[in-house]
């Protein structure tokens, strides 16, 4: 298993498709729109980074640059539609940061899960003059693409300098952090700890259990299972060599 697929397996499978995957288990119920979107320009923007790298050489971010380089490479491969420029830039400043940043769509969009049929999706609306998005389709499309990358990554495992450039990419993302953020991390860790605001992870894993009138949380110890949402404290992967990829690497 190569030294990113570590990674991938835990921060991407395990997380950020896993979470749609749940979301999409309960749409017929709950009827999501945003988290779809989130979740998948997410993905977008870190697999991006990862091939581009995180800033430009001189220092400044490249997110437009990264992001919209997947969309049109990898999920044009998914829908001819993603490899026009216009709307890998429409995804990048009304999807990703109008939602982001404003909590809503840009003009000249609408987006649902329900509402209209999956291959509706990028379609417009004549009648209301707006571009249509299929929130769970744009999702499915994300999950698709994905795969496909991490595949041909998978498939250039032998040219070495490419593999290793990805993975230098990664953990400079992984190590990102300017001296003002450590000042207030060790700051704020200096305030909990005088609160007595601490706990072991070993001992208190938190599940919480629904039922159709009460909610429950109780403690268990960790497992192999349990998912923490968080970056590596190390460089996780560097403890794998890069090797050929399996079978299951390739899913």
């Amino acid at each position: 298993m190569s030294k990113n697929n570590v990674y991938f397996k835990k921060y991407i499978d395990e997380m950020i498709i896993k979470d749609i995957e749940l979301i999409k288990s309960e749409n017929d119920r709950f009827k999501f729109s945003y988290p779809y979107i989130l979740l998948a320009c997410s993905c977008i923007e870190l697999f991006g980074g990862i091939e581009k790298g995180f800033v430009q050489p001189n220092g400044q971010g490249n997110s437009l640059e990264r992001f919209t380089w997947f969309i049109t490479e990898w999920m044009g491969r998914v829908n001819p539609l993603y490899n026009e420029s216009g709307l890998a830039y429409l995804i990048y400043n009304s999807w990703r940061c109008g939602v982001v940043h404003q909590a809503t769509l840009k003009k000249g969009f609408e987006t649902s899960s329900y509402i209209y049929p999956r291959d509706k999706h990028l379609h417009y609306i004549k009648d209301s003059n707006r571009i249509f998005i299929h929130s769970l389709q744009f999702a499915n499309d994300l999950i698709e693409a994905q795969k496909m990358y991490r595949k041909h990554i998978n498939d250039s495992v032998m040219d070495i300098t490419y593999i290793e450039l990805l993975y230098s990419h990664l953990l400079c993302m992984i190590e990102e952090d300017g001296d003002k953020a450590k000042e207030n991390f060790n700051l704020f860790t200096q305030i909990l700890k005088s609160n007595n605001l601490v706990f072991n992870s070993s001992d208190n894993i938190a599940t919480t259990r629904m039922s159709s009138s009460t909610t429950t949380t109780t403690s268990s110890k960790s497992s192999s299972q349990d998912t923490i949402t968080c970056l590596p404290d190390m460089n996780i992967p560097s403890a794998v060599p890069s090797a050929a990829p399996e079978e299951d690497d390739l899913k």
